[in-house]
């Protein structure tokens, strides 16, 4: 298969791909398909430049589309391999991103440190230290219940003149540990399928000044809904 052939057979996917995301015929152009995408999607918002390099290029594969027996135009031009091989990298960053379930860490992994309601506060403490975690999700049967963080730990000891975290446990401080009563930070929930860039976005807007330290994944973006995993700004490294 000549190189233009396979350019042309790429161009068409995503323009197919683009007039069915926005139930377009054939009477707009492939540019206005691209412009319009990247205002709803910041999948496309993130390729639109390279969508529009590479739409550039075909116009100069093909020429007189409406006046010769080929319905894709004649080729007047072939583009070389390492062009095409990029043009079906970009397909494939469009049809199949990497999404939420690709970079989540799981809530039952290692690297993801929970506790419950019954946690003695103590004891959470000296793994946030030892493990030098930040935060540390309260979870009853898979369901988000709060947050423990360093921020929740200075509102404590600010609202306490005496604290025996020998014996307070997590249960104790509901009101202190819900997600949205931290000061200084918040959190975020996404869906499994969302894609990466849709993930980026929520950590690049800050809530009242406030600094989104973790993004909770579930089914369908509901806090109601089992956390699957969590995602932080260093997973997006």
């Amino acid at each position: 298969m000549r190189n233009s052939d396979r350019f042309l057979n790429i161009y068409n996917q995503l323009d197919d791909y683009m007039r069915h995301l926005l139930d377009q015929d054939s009477k707009v152009s492939h540019i206005f398909l691209i412009d319009t995408l990247a205002k709803k999607s910041n999948l496309f918002r993130h390729y639109r430049n390279d969508l529009k390099e590479f739409a550039e290029l075909r116009n100069a594969i093909v020429h007189n589309t409406h006046f010769c027996d080929n319905r894709y135009g004649e080729i007047i031009a072939e583009p070389h391999d390492v062009v095409v091989d990029l043009y079906e990298e970009l397909l494939e960053k469009i049809m199949k991103p990497i999404v939420a379930k690709d970079i989540y860490r799981k809530i039952t992994d290692k690297m993801v440190l929970t506790a419950n309601l019954d946690d003695k506060i103590i004891d959470i403490i000296k793994k946030m230290y030892n493990k030098s975690f930040t935060c540390v999700p309260i979870l009853q049967n898979y369901k988000l219940i709060g947050v423990f963080s360093e921020n929740v730990l200075l509102s404590l000891i600010a609202q306490k003149d005496v604290c025996d975290f020998n014996r307070l446990k997590i249960k104790d401080i509901l009101k202190l540990i819900d997600i949205r009563s931290h000061h200084g930070e918040y959190f975020a929930f996404c869906k499994v399928k969302d894609n990466i860039f849709d993930v980026k976005s929520l950590f690049q807007n800050n809530k009242n000044k406030k600094r989104l330290e973790m993004v909770f994944v579930t089914g369908n973006g509901k806090e109601n809904e089992d956390i699957l995993g969590v995602i932080s700004a260093w997973d997006l490294v």
